[in-house]
């Protein structure tokens, strides 16, 4: 199955958001990341990815971020990234940061599939997607009984051949770990680099 035929509907621009919020089955594009942080701290994280979208890898950013030196320490050392590389590398250090901001840190878009629960008809799936235009930003939400690992199998080859073929992954995706998301989090050895 592909990724995005756990989604029935695509709403852009959607104006029932505190109404209805986060239909099951339902896909809104073009919401404020904002809102997205309303939902990321109430679900257990699955998968992320690092969209190589806006910039190649080796491309020059020159972006300096804050980050903990040594990991964990609690000591703030603004870090000089030359390259979208670079700064990847730092926030990915375990213990490296602490307040995250998927929409900011990584200055590329980010892409998370989520769970929050079990529910009769299945596991309850969240799909974030955060664009470096805060207000360009998608949420969805899915259940289903597929097992957990082809819906991750599902997701894995949208973002890295999907996206690849749309356009919103040019430079090529690679994966956060999990501790990125929870401090003191496990090391999620299964993403690709």
């Amino acid at each position: 199955m592909k990724f995005l035929d756990y989604f029935t509907d695509n709403i852009e621009y959607p104006n029932n958001v505190a109404l209805d919020p986060i239909p099951i089955g339902i896909l809104w594009s073009y919401i404020s990341s904002t809102f997205l942080n309303g939902f990321i701290n109430y679900v257990t994280i699955v998968k992320a990815f690092v969209l190589g979208r806006y910039y190649a890898w080796d491309e020059e950013i020159n972006y300096t971020i804050s980050v903990m030196d040594p990991p964990g320490s609690f000591n703030w050392t603004e870090k000089k990234c030359k390259t979208k590389d670079d700064l990847y590398q730092e926030l990915v250090k375990k213990k490296a940061v602490f307040h995250v901001n998927p929409d900011y840190d990584f200055q590329d878009d980010v892409v998370i599939l989520a769970k929050a629960g079990n529910t009769e008809a299945g596991i309850c799936y969240f799909y974030f997607w955060y664009d470096m235009d805060c207000s360009d930003c998608c949420i969805g939400r899915f259940i289903t009984d597929d097992n957990e690992e082809n819906v991750i199998t599902s997701f894995y080859d949208y973002v890295t051949k999907d996206l690849k073929e749309f356009g919103s992954n040019d430079h090529g995706a690679r994966g956060i770990p999990l501790h990125y998301f929870q401090q003191g989090g496990e090391e999620d050895s299964s993403l690709p680099k």
